[in-house]
Formats: structure tokens, sequence, C-alpha cells
């Protein structure tokens, strides 16, 4: 049974975020639940953590504006771990009247982690993708994923600064790591990005350094004159906030299906694929490694659940696939039938 007196959503946020602070020495940790448990906190309205209740939390995440408008079920179901963390925190100081799975009962995703095998493109699929970006914006946007298998948070965060033609090179800010790593500039790449910045200046004039690479449109406004502006133009002051919005209708008119869950998360495993496939084929035994560089996973292990399968099981599945196994060796017509070598042996 909760307390008598339990404190309201906010006061219960900062005191888990205080323990998580402590607990654990990654900002990004700190900073991914300020930002979901603050959203939490407007949608029940900063109500006492004791009046909390299954229908909050189903709101929360399925309601009008809530969790599932702006993200796939993958990403949900961490939103659904990170919250069971937060309320099993109020439960063990008798703030909720309900245990966290009770609370959580509603919401259908349990788990980050799939063990099916996710949907990888093909090259041939990529560049299909391509052809269904009817904006050359977002030609580039598909394009750069796709070329360096950065996250689509890590696209959107480039400013016009961070890539140099000259130089071949592109600047990649990490926000998990905190370091900006620099990127290798494919010619395919190169030229979709050319052909969006051309395209950009021509609406917005003169590209300043600061100006996002990636930017949104934004609808007519007033300006500062009193004047409107009109509607439709590209806002380099600001990233895409909804980038899922631009990569599904572009697969629909191309045909590629993405299931529940895929959308960037896709290209980026897609390149990962190709890339270890790649090295391979051309005989580097880092294969893994190399990939593992070009994702900046921590450890191997993430970046072999990337690939779908281990290497030791891709090595398996070359060895036996269309290959003899049980006849090795044996010429047709020399296998004896089993009845015959017992009657030879009696």
């Amino acid at each position: 049974m909760p307390k008598k007196s339990t404190p309201n959503v906010s006061l219960a946020k900062a005191s888990f975020i205080q323990q998580r602070a402590q607990s654990s020495q990654s900002r990004q940790v700190k900073y991914g639940f300020v930002s979901l448990l603050t959203r939490f906190q407007t949608s029940v309205k900063d109500c006492h953590v004791g009046s909390l209740r299954a229908h909050h939390l189903e709101e929360f995440f399925y309601g009008a504006g809530g969790l599932s408008d702006t993200c796939g079920s993958t990403t949900l179901g961490r939103y659904r771990n990170d919250t069971k963390q937060f309320l099993a925190f109020c439960h063990r100081r008798e703030w909720t009247a309900h245990a966290p799975d009770v609370l959580l009962d509603g919401i259908r995703e349990k788990s980050t982690k799939s063990n099916r095998n996710r949907y990888r493109m093909t090259r041939d699929e990529l560049r299909h993708l391509l052809t269904g970006a009817e904006d050359p914006r977002d030609v580039a946007l598909v394009a750069f994923v796709a070329c360096t298998g950065v996250r689509i948070s890590e696209a959107l965060g480039m400013r016009i600064r961070d890539v140099s033609f000259n130089k071949g090179e592109l600047y990649v800010y990490l926000p998990k790591t905190k370091e900006e790593v620099t990127y290798p500039l494919a010619s395919d790449l190169e030229a979709a990005l050319r052909a969006w910045l051309t395209a950009y200046a021509e609406q917005v004039g003169p590209l300043k350094r600061t100006f996002y690479l990636f930017p949104p449109y934004h609808g007519r406004r007033f300006t500062k004159g009193g004047g409107v502006s009109p509607a439709g133009q590209y806002n380099p002051e600001s990233p895409i906030q909804q980038p899922r919005l631009i990569l599904a209708p572009i697969a629909e008119r191309t045909g590629i299906e993405l299931e529940s869950g895929d959308g960037w998360h896709t290209v980026r495993r897609s390149f990962a694929r190709i890339l270890y496939d790649d090295c391979v084929s051309m005989g580097h035994d880092a294969a893994l490694r190399i990939v593992q560089a070009a994702l900046n996973h921590k450890t191997v292990q993430t970046t072999e659940r990337y690939l779908g399968l281990n290497p030791e099981r891709q090595t398996f599945h070359r060895i036996m696939k269309g290959q003899p196994f049980l006849s090795v060796g044996v010429e047709p017509g020399k296998v004896v039938p089993l009845d015959e070598r017992r009657v030879g042996r009696g």
C-alpha cells in the first residue's frame, strides 16, 4: 500500500534521476531518463505517484501525442523497460499502490532485444530505395545513412561545416560517446550531397557553415517585420524532427516492405551487413573489427547482433550450404544399404 502522502511525479523523478546519476557514469543514460520522465510528468499532469493507475501508462504510450506516435515498437520496448525502472523505484519506497508489472500490463512491448533475424536490405535494395526519394534532401539523407551506417540522430545533427569535399571527409558528432569521428566520403554519397546542397542554396540563399545539413520544412508563419513567410521552405536553423515520416513513404513508393520496428536502423543494419560481406570477400581477417569501428560499437557482441549471425555461424553456413555432409567421399552407387551390411556381418 502506498504511504498516505506520496510525492508528485516531478519530485519522484528528481530522486530517481539523482540515484541513476550516482550509479551510472553515463551522462547519456541520465539524460535519456530525464527526457522520458519529463514527457511522462506532462502526460499525467504531475499527479501524485500514489494515484498512478494502468490507464495513465496506456495513455502515455498509446494516447494522442503518446510515445507510439513518434517511435517504433523496438524503441517503445526500451521506453517500457526504462519506465518500469522508475516505477520499481517508486514501489520500493511504497509510493505506488500497484507493482510495476500491474501498471504496465496494458503495454504490449515487452523487450528491446528481439531474437528474430531483423530485415537487412541488399545493396541493390538500398540503391532502389534512393529512387523513391522525391526531394534531393531526402535522397542525400538516405544516401548518408546507407553509406556511413551512422544513427539517424547523428546524421540529423550534421551541419554544413561538417562536410569537407576537398578532403573527402565527414565529421560526425556521436552523442553517446561525446566525441567527433571522421568518416570517409564515398563517391555516390558525395554526388547526392552536392546535388542537395545546390538545391538547398537555391532556396535559402548562400549556405552558412552553421546551417543544419538536413533541415525540416516549416509552414507559413509570421516574420519579425510583420509579413508572412511562404509555406514549404527549409528551416536551416533546425534539424528534422520526425525522420520516420520521411523513410516510410520512400519505402512504400519503391515497394520495400518495412515491418513494425523497421526504419532508419534497418538502413544502418544493412550498411553493416554489406560492409562485412565486402571485407570478407576482400580477404580482410579483421572484418568484424572493421565493421565494429565503422558502427562505433563498444563491444564486438553488439556488432555481431547487427550482422545477424556471428562469424562462426557464418563460416558454418558457408561450409554446409548446398554441400554434401554425410556423403562426403562416397562415390555414387557405392552406398551399401543398411540391411545388406547387417546380413554381411551375420
